[in-house]
This record gives structure tokens, C-alpha cells and sequence, in this order.
């Protein structure tokens, strides 16, 4: 009896064994896919509030020079000493992928490509400073300025968060903490990606590669006029 009970006992086991090996061998755990692995892309995109502001060269930059164009953005300032260098040798370094192949024809994708970097220390940068600083890492890039309350219509919708951190010196000297992360904006206007650091730039221009095809065409289809009806509308309606 006792040598029955082993037998059916080995059996039940046997049979376990093998359901257990063939429920896991048709039922594989699926391996998730990250589509552009350098970025967090919004599925609800968000538009960018009305604002004036100031680039290098003393032109007014307003909502109307984001649309029609992909826009890289990052904010900093011209003081610091260490974030902001790095970012914008980066921005640099994705800036030169892309030409390398010619990825910054505007008639090869019936859309342009700007790089803007803008100062969360008006105090300190102003127009003279940025027209200074911004050749130093490319001379096609845009420093902006402006009062800080446009700014912080900027900024804030985007999440994008600084501060000062210390009290200013004899000197004039004071730091300020800031988000270093790139913002990309569609040529709708609106915040379509963020790019966190430590920024890979080969990794970042072939992101923006594969983003810019699959969300550029809702941009170039619509006639100028429509266009700007649209995204006006849109943005009037959320604020």
C-alpha cells in the first residue's frame, strides 16, 4: 500500500511538473518596448501659454516663432557653472548629428529646426550677456531673455522649476537651481517631449529623428492660415 502511495504520489508530481513547464513555455512574459528611449513623450501634449520675450539679437520672440518648426529648449543661465555648459555642449552635439545627414533642410521635412536656450536669471542676462555667451557653443542657437513674469509663463506650464539658492555676494555672484532637462515643442506649439539628463546626444538625435516623423505630419497638412487659427484657438481655450 505504502509503495502504491508513492508511485501515485510521483505521478502527481510528474504531472505538475510538466503542466507547470508548459503553461510558462506557451505563455512567455512579453518584453516591453521602448520607443524612443532617451525621452518621455506626452500623449496629451501641452500648448504653450502667450508670451514676449527678447532673443540675442534684440528681436521679439513670441509664440508665433515656436509653430511651423520643432523647437529643443532649455532654460539655464549664463553664471552657471557647470549644468548649463554641459547641456548646451550636448544641444551642440545633437545640433551636429543632425546636420552631418542633412537633418536641418527645412525642405527635406517641410519643417525647421530651431535649439533656444532661455535664462531663468533676467536680473544678470541680459541681451548684451546672451549675445556673448550663445556663439561660444553655436552660433545658430537662440539666447532668450525677458521680464521674469514672462518667463514664469513659460516655465510654468512645462513643469519646469528653478530657484535661487544663495544670497548675493559684494560681487554681484548668487547661484540658481534649475531643471536641466530639454523640452522639445512641435510645430503646433506645444510641449511634446522632455529629455532628462545624463543626455546621450546620439541617442537623443535618433529620437527626435523617428519623433519628428511620426508627429510632424499633423502640422504640415494644414494651410498657414487654418494653422494659426488652431493653435490659437486651442490655447485660448485653456487658458
Amino acid at each position: 500500500m505504502k509503495i502504491l502511495n508513492f508511485i501515485l504520489s510521483g505521478i502527481i508530481v510528474l504531472m505538475l511538473v510538466i503542466w507547470m513547464g508548459s503553461y510558462y513555455y506557451t505563455s512567455p512574459t512579453p518584453k516591453e518596448t521602448v520607443e524612443f528611449p532617451s525621452a518621455t513623450v506626452l500623449q496629451v501634449p501641452i500648448p504653450i501659454s502667450k508670451f514676449s520675450l527678447t532673443d540675442h539679437n534684440g528681436e521679439e520672440l513670441t509664440i508665433a516663432n515656436l509653430t511651423k518648426k520643432w523647437t529643443f529648449m532649455f532654460f539655464g543661465y549664463t553664471f552657471c557653472p557647470d549644468v548649463c555648459p554641459i547641456g548646451l555642449v550636448n544641444l551642440n552635439e545633437v545640433y551636429k548629428n543632425l546636420t552631418e545627414k542633412e537633418d536641418l533642410i527645412e525642405d527635406k521635412f517641410k519643417v525647421n529646426t530651431q535649439f533656444v536656450f532661455v535664462t531663468v536669471d533676467p536680473q544678470r542676462d541680459t541681451v548684451e550677456i546672451l549675445k556673448d555667451y550663445i556663439p561660444h557653443f553655436n552660433k545658430n542657437f537662440i539666447g532668450v531673455t525677458g521680464k521674469p513674469e514672462m518667463i514664469d509663463s513659460l516655465t510654468r506650464p512645462m513643469g519646469v522649476a528653478y530657484r535661487r539658492t544663495s544670497e548675493e555676494n559684494s560681487d554681484g555672484y548668487y547661484l540658481i537651481d534649475h531643471s536641466a532637462s530639454f523640452v522639445l515643442i512641435d510645430p503646433l506649439g506645444r510641449m511634446r517631449a522632455t529629455f532628462s539628463p545624463p543626455h546621450d546626444p546620439k541617442q537623443i538625435t535618433n529620437d527626435f529623428r523617428n519623433m519628428r516623423k511620426k508627429y510632424t505630419e499633423e502640422c504640415c497638412i494644414i494651410p498657414d492660415q487654418k494653422l494659426e487659427n488652431i493653435i490659437f484657438d486651442y490655447r485660448d481655450k485653456k487658458e
